[in-house]
């Protein structure tokens, strides 16, 4: 494969119906995973994107739309400093990293952005961290590879001391809805089936599902810490937890294969409660809050990705009950800042716009 000048990458969020956290090293090493994930555009599109371009000058120039911010990376030693994950910088660099570039190579423009809200939950920084490297790989002359790019994400996300597991990248790298399964040990590799035809279940988002940002904010690394912490001091109930969560997903997938939306309800409320019970930091007053005025209306209800806030998946009783939900909220918002987004289920996976 030639290389290129330039390339764009775009991606879907995802949003974690089920089993997610089995996905987590060590949990994940020790047991394997089984997660039940959507891929989801936002306000009609991917909202993620990184876009890589060669450049004449030497070094990296990157740039963040959403942050307004640039700096350009002229050392090898400058792009290896990267192990904090407040620096802005720090998941390109990781990028170029796991991906081994080196200053010699040759001046490189790298700019970013998203139409997520920071800390959403939608697996927002293993997705572009998944877009910067596919984009890199890309300019370099590599075939895209959904294992590789997993890997390098996972690898770069150690790199971050940020943690976290293979679902977030998966989630948007294969297209659609599916079930990801990987097996026990440290070579994690994600085997996947698809549902087929989405569209019953499209139109059950259309009909009944909402998408809400909380206005909470979090980091998820801070949140998974508490979950791994947790696996480790239960012992065999932990392990009882994790077995859980992955039956969970299964039934979750055979629910939505066979169109059953009240046992497809009955996973994700079995899924959050799960959440509450590995790590009572996956909740706090706020989410309660919401969740206690939206429950006259609710089949079923769960915060996106580790926790804590974020963005929170919503099912309706019905049309009318989404209607009410949304009239409720938007009339007496927990923040100014909290509002609902527009959602579908993305076909297309990870793209490239060359």
């Amino acid at each position: 494969m030639a290389k290129r000048n330039a390339v764009r990458v775009t991606a879907p969020a995802r949003i974690d119906l089920s089993g997610g956290w089995s996905d987590t090293p060590p949990i994940c090493y020790n047991r394997g995973g089984t997660v039940m994930v959507a891929g989801v555009t936002l306000e009609g599109v991917q909202p993620i994107e990184a876009v890589v371009s060669q450049r004449a000058a030497s070094g990296v120039l990157v740039r963040s739309k959403d942050l307004k911010k640039r700096r350009i990376l002229k050392t090898d030693a400058e792009i290896a400093d990267h192990s904090d994950p407040h620096d802005w910088c720090a998941l390109v660099k990781a990028a170029l990293t796991v991906t081994g570039y080196k200053v010699k190579d040759g001046g490189l423009e790298i700019a970013l952005s998203s139409g997520l809200p920071k800390g959403s939950g939608m697996g927002t920084s293993s997705i572009l961290g998944a877009c910067t490297v596919a984009a890199l790989d890309n300019i370099a002359g590599r075939k895209f590879d959904v294992h590789r790019v997993m890997e390098l994400t996972l690898r770069l996300e150690q790199e971050m001391n940020t943690g976290g597991g293979w679902e977030d990248q998966m989630g948007a790298l294969v297209p659609g809805l599916k079930i990801l399964r990987t097996k026990a040990g440290k070579r994690q590799r994600p085997e996947w089936d698809v549902v087929a035809d989405v569209k019953p279940f499209a139109a059950l988002l259309k009909e009944r599902g909402l998408l809400y940002f909380t206005g909470e904010k979090r980091m998820a690394r801070n949140v998974l810490r508490g979950v791994i912490s947790n696996y480790k001091a239960d012992g065999e109930e932990g392990k009882e937890r994790v077995a859980a969560l992955r039956d969970g997903a299964e039934r979750c997938f055979a629910a939505i294969k066979s169109e059953d939306w009240e046992r497809f309800a009955a996973c994700v409320n079995e899924y959050w409660m799960l959440k509450k019970a590995m790590d009572p930091g996956s909740t706090n007053e706020r989410i309660e809050y919401i969740i206690a005025r939206m429950s006259p209306w609710t089949s079923a209800v769960s915060i996106a990705g580790a926790g804590g806030g974020g963005f929170m998946f919503i099912l309706a009783k019905s049309a009318e009950a989404k209607n009410k939900i949304v009239a409720s909220l938007d009339r007496r918002p927990p923040v100014k800042w909290a509002k609902f987004y527009d959602f579908d289920v993305d076909e297309k996976g990870l793209t490239f716009h060359v």
